[in-house]
């Protein structure tokens, strides 16, 4: 196979990677980013697929002679933003209001058009067949269950199912686990049900505001003591409640999340939270009506062969920069679902910013080394090329 200038490909990787940062859309609403990707897709030669009103897929065939028979493997590649103010003073800064790319998405998207544009300008060398999913609605989690339902995992039939990201908390790398990569995530929403009375007649109220602060109290209790065997967060990142100075709050709203490594210390911690919410409620008089997610969002397991292979192909692109890490993460992806339907494998390319501070994903000042763009996607390409790639 001729050698492949992976490197020729990094201008048009931050061309892509900074409009997209520019023109950021929150979940479910990126029809803009959506045209952009179909027409680009188009330009390849592709015929792309709308999934719905937002989403895209695209299919790069192998050579005629083994495309019936070669496995299709899909890579998976997000659209979404998220509502945060863009805090970083860059010439591609946001242009959208409290909307930003602070996941990566940007440099996804970027770096799936780009090997989908390799994979066809290298079509005859290609041993599978190649599915792009461009993917709406990751960061609310509703746009994994669209493309599912749309059939985006048959028509070819995936066999396998590659997803990647970028993080910028190690230098330049790839990082691979074996088994769990990500936590089980559940939503957790109580409200506080107490009764309103004027502070001078306290004694004729229920604050539901100090049922509210016990609960965000007994979350880090449980955060604290609890010794599982992985990592674990209970964690109320919003509450809710009163309605003016002077008087007693009749109800407060909590939201927020259940994360762990493995599902049965879900089980487990949601049991210990469901547990002093009642004990929280006989204590203070109030009434918590409960949601925590019994089904949560499984943890992605990576396929241990895919991992051995991503291990040797990506050593061709990072050497020893390469590299399996054994530490669990509570970050989570409703990507899990497309796991259960074909083996698969979550590529993590790491770039942090040498000689300046990085700042974690989700930040208003979150940003990556670009160098990473080209060789992300010399590492996905490169996966692509095995050999080993006719069915039994």
């Amino acid at each position: 196979m001729e050698k492949i200038p992976y490197e020729s490909y990094q201008e048009e990787l931050v061309y892509l990677r900074r409009y997209f940062h520019t023109w950021p859309e929150v979940s479910m609403e990126e029809r803009k980013t959506t045209k952009y990707v179909f027409e680009y897709l188009q330009k390849l030669g592709l015929e792309p697929q709308m999934t719905g009103e937002v989403g895209v897929t695209a299919m790069v065939w192998a050579r005629e002679e083994i495309r019936g028979r070669c496995r299709t493997v899909a890579v998976r590649s997000e659209l979404d933003a998220i509502p945060v103010q863009e805090l970083n003073e860059v010439s591609w800064k946001s242009r959208e209001k409290g909307v930003m790319h602070a996941c990566g998405h940007d440099a996804i998207i970027a770096a799936g058009l780009v090997l989908a544009k390799i994979c066809v300008q290298y079509r005859e060398s290609l041993p599978v067949n190649v599915k792009f999913l461009f993917q709406p609605g990751e960061e609310n989690g509703q746009g994994t269950q669209m493309m599912l339902d749309a059939g985006v995992m048959e028509n070819p039939h995936v066999d396998e199912f590659v997803m990647y990201h970028y993080v910028n908390d190690a230098p330049l790398g790839m990082e691979l686990h074996r088994g769990a990569s990500t936590a089980a995530i559940g939503s957790v929403f109580l409200r506080v049900q107490g009764k309103s009375a004027h502070w001078c007649s306290a004694a004729c109220g229920t604050d539901a505001l100090l049922a509210g602060a016990k609960l965000i109290e007994a979350a880090h209790e449980i955060n604290s003591s609890y010794q599982g065997k992985g990592p674990f967060i209970v964690g109320i990142g919003m509450m809710e409640g009163g309605t003016a100075k002077n008087v007693i709050a009749g109800e407060a709203v909590l939201s927020g999340t259940l994360r762990a490594c493995y599902l049965e210390e879900y089980e487990k911690i949601r049991g210990i939270f469901l547990d002093k919410i009642c004990q929280i409620e006989k204590e203070t008089g109030t009434q918590i009506q409960v949601e925590i997610d019994e089904d949560p969002i499984p943890p992605i397991i990576n396929d241990d062969d895919m991992v051995d292979l991503g291990l040797e192909t990506g050593k061709q692109v990072w050497g020893e920069d390469c590299r399996l890490v054994t530490q669990l993460y509570l970050s989570g992806d409703s990507a899990a679902y497309y796991f259960r339907l074909a083996k698969g494998i979550f590529m993590v390319f790491t770039a942090e910013k040498q000689g300046e501070e990085n700042y974690p994903l989700h930040s208003g000042r979150f940003d990556i080394q670009e160098e990473v763009l080209w060789k992300s996607v010399a590492a996905l390409h490169s996966f692509l090329m095995r050999e080993d790639i006719l069915p039994e």
